[in-house]
């Protein structure tokens, strides 16, 4: 059977996927924890810087037609470069979805399962993730495509729903704790 690629809309869902559980799991907490009232000035100011970073990037990746970041690599390094960075790109990938999957299995444990130990919760979900991946990363993709409406829908009604909570007060003063911390700390 010859595998093809993923289409456009299915590379697009699993992306907005994952910044949709980034964003609901713990971006808030974290923005809140470093920067207080001033998580607005923040966002506005991280999605400036990158605006400009994504500039960068597409202007390197026009040199390039038809290469990922990789081939770049291969490109500017070599072929030990290459591995290095191949390797790298594994080994974050796989450190940051254990954090992912054990934030998430907290968020579980401690709001719907209290009874239910948070290793037993992460095993299920890495049986799961093993299982999908036997049916091949085209379904995953195809799953991703299907479930990525519903979630956005959910997220428009939370929104409307708990809009009458927010108070324009509660964003003074305009700079949070501090201008460093608006702008250095809560730039990570």
């Amino acid at each position: 059977m010859k595998e093809r690629k993923l289409g456009t809309y299915q590379a697009v869902a699993i992306v907005v996927s994952v910044m949709i559980s980034h964003i609901i799991l713990n971006l808030p907490n974290h923005l809140i924890a470093e920067t207080g009232s001033a998580t607005i000035l923040n966002l506005i100011y991280v999605f400036i810087i990158s605006l400009f970073i994504l500039h960068i990037c597409s202007k390197i990746f026009c040199l390039f037609p038809n290469s990922d970041i990789v081939d770049i690599c291969e490109y500017v390094t070599g072929k030990i470069g290459k591995n290095i960075f191949g390797a790298g790109v594994c080994i974050y990938l796989l450190i940051i979805s254990a954090f992912v999957i054990r934030i998430f299995a907290e968020s579980l444990v401690l709001i719907y399962f209290p009874n239910i130990d948070l290793e037993i919760v992460i095993l299920i979900f890495i049986a799961i993730t093993t299982l999908m991946n036997l049916f091949g990363f085209k379904s995953i993709a195809r799953v991703a495509l299907l479930i990525i409406p519903i979630i956005l829908v959910s997220m428009v009604i939370i929104f409307i729903s708990s809009s009458p909570g927010f108070m324009p007060e509660r964003a003074l003063p305009i700079f949070g704790y501090g201008i460093k911390e608006t702008f250095v700390t809560g730039l990570r």
